[in-house]
């Protein structure tokens, strides 16, 4: 590429991240759903709280290494296209998404401090714990922005395969998929099951691990930065 080796940093921020939250979603593999006993969620929270802060600390990581990822694919857009409004739509919601995961991450650090070293406060332990739900889903929602965002930009410019570009827009939707039925909250529909929870998380981490590649690997084509058009008459 035209432009070093700043391409294959990012894929390598997006394979960390991928690796990062992997190991979190390990440690996490215990917990228990929101439809459990508040007993259930109050003795995960507390017996497992070094786990869950090693967890909350990787994922933070985790974050901030994708938005790094996000970063790196809105400057190969721009640059092939800097035109187009792509580029920006997919910074700006890498941005939000990682605004809403890293809050998200961080409150539920906060919740599992505060129970644990309150533990009178146990109790109520599955209101916080259901409620971050919610908060995950925002951010699924949130990440098909920059998804739906990419796909256009790989239709205009090339940069990545045409498969790349179908299998992104193939995720957004399952996302958006995924995120609203947190509207009906019960059997296999319910926001923290296998097919609304499992399979867009899957699905989102083949993409980070096809793109991160393809971007490690510099397989894309030689980008030169088009000349802005003048604005006015000619």
């Amino acid at each position: 590429m035209s432009n070093g080796h700043e391409m294959r940093w990012g894929g390598l921020a997006g394979l960390a991240s991928l690796v990062l939250a992997v190991i979190a979603s390990i440690l996490l593999r215990g917990a228990p759903r929101i439809t459990e006993s508040t007993n259930a969620i109050a003795s995960y929270l507390f017996f497992a709280r070094g786990m869950i802060m090693t967890a909350v600390v990787l994922a933070a990581a985790a974050v901030v290494l994708f938005m790094w990822f996000g970063a790196t694919l809105a400057t190969a857009f721009r640059l092939a296209d800097p035109n187009s409004d792509a580029p920006a739509v997919v910074l700006s919601g890498f941005a939000i998404t990682a605004s809403i995961g890293f809050l998200g991450v961080a409150a539920f650090g906060g919740v599992v401090q505060a129970l644990t070293t309150h533990p009178m406060l146990l109790v109520v332990a599955s209101i916080p714990y259901s409620a971050l739900v919610v908060v995950r889903a925002m951010a699924g929602l949130a990440l098909a922005l920059p998804l739906a965002a990419c796909a256009v930009a790989i239709a205009r410019t090339d940069v990545f395969p045409k498969w790349a570009g179908w299998f992104t827009g193939f995720v957004a939707v399952i996302r958006v998929l995924g995120a609203i039925t947190v509207i009906s909250g019960a059997g296999v529909l319910a926001p923290d099951s296998v097919l609304t929870s499992y399979v867009p998380n899957a699905l989102t981490a083949l993409w980070l691990l096809a793109m991160s590649g393809l971007l490690v690997r510099e397989h894309l084509p030689s980008i030169s930065p088009q000349r802005r058009g003048a604005v006015g008459p000619a």
